[in-house]
């Protein structure tokens, strides 16, 4: 009797425990929700709302749903770190560029065309010299009252021409940005931050064709997670992978995006032609990407083939690209 007493007493203390862990995980995770950073709000309301939707599901959970919501908790927190990160990268290249503008306003505000102003200065001083002299005093107040006239004249002038300056200065800055940005886009892949094709075929044209050696890479699963999921998650899951194939090839290795699930990697000239580990590459970007969706951890598989292209003697710019070409087929 006392034994079973004494299974019951430990029994309830179990369950108080887990009761009370229970609300500890669920009130950590309501906190999470409740006091996220405001950073903006098409961020920090997604990610309040995903916080409070896992808390309230897991309420009545079983053990398995419970241990599962470590995934899905560790996703919601690395995904908002990363939209936070980007947020406030932006913010700081904003503050950057305004500050940048507001220098430039002051330079332009401080200079002047100093020739010409000394010497209109100069003609004033003179002409009201003169008008106060006794024989300008007969034409001493409308001499003055004229090159009052002439000096506020002269400043708005100056002051306006400071602020064109200025303006076309400001202007010149952001039409450099902008070509900049165009010149980038027309040259990297937007997600993968990539060379694209146009620019590795380039690349191939111009680097010794004789022993170059590249990593030709194939993804499946790619196009089927974008039909089913739609783009941005595609999108989320190919810059994951890049980052990931960035880490897998040598550090001075070009690589580049050479259409939706094809990649290709070149050692830089001059390196050895088993420069580049294929079976290596492959085992490590062959795995199951995670994603969010709605709230959820997502995991989304994709299986890369490495293959390997070393030109011989002898070989073309011309030719290394047909094979390229021929490979990516």
């Amino acid at each position: 009797m006392i034994s079973i007493q004494q299974n019951l007493s430990e029994l309830e203390k179990s369950h108080q425990l887990r009761t009370t862990v229970l609300d500890c995980y669920l009130g950590a995770i309501e906190n999470m929700a409740r006091y996220a950073v405001d950073l903006d709000a098409a961020i920090t309301a997604p990610h309040s709302k995903h916080l409070a939707d896992l808390a309230a599901g897991l309420v009545d959970a079983s053990t398995e749903e419970l241990a599962e919501s470590r995934g899905t908790l560790r996703g919601l927190l690395r995904d908002y770190r990363d939209r936070a990160a980007k947020f406030l990268g932006d913010l700081r290249k904003q503050l950057s560029n305004t500050a940048q503008a507001l220098r430039e306003m002051v330079e332009g505000l401080s200079q002047s065309d100093a020739d010409h102003h000394d010497k209109l200065c100069n003609a004033l001083v003179r002409l009201r010299e003169a008008a106060n002299s006794a024989e300008g005093s007969a034409v001493r107040a409308v001499v003055g009252a004229a090159a009052d006239s002439i000096a506020l004249s002269l400043d708005q002038m100056r002051k306006q021409h400071q602020l064109t300056v200025v303006h076309l200065q400001t202007e010149l800055r952001l039409l450099h940005n902008r070509i900049d940005s165009l010149e980038t886009k027309v040259t990297n892949d937007e997600v993968t931050k990539f060379s694209n094709r146009r620019f590795m075929a380039e690349y191939l044209g111009a680097i010794p064709a004789e022993g170059a050696c590249l990593l030709i890479l194939k993804i499946r699963g790619l196009a089927e997670a974008r039909a089913r999921f739609g783009a941005a998650i595609a999108d989320d899951v190919v810059a994951t992978f890049g980052r990931r194939l960035r880490n897998a090839v040598p550090r001075d290795a070009v690589v580049g995006r050479w259409s939706e699930q094809d990649f290709l990697a070149v050692a830089a000239p001059g390196k050895a032609a088993g420069g580049l580990p294929v079976k290596q590459v492959a085992e490590h970007l062959s795995m199951p990407y995670a994603c969010m969706i709605g709230g959820k951890v997502v995991r989304i598989p994709l299986a890369v083939t490495a293959e390997s292209l070393v030109a011989g003697p002898g070989a073309t710019p011309e030719e290394l690209h047909a094979r390229v070409a021929e490979a990516f087929q």
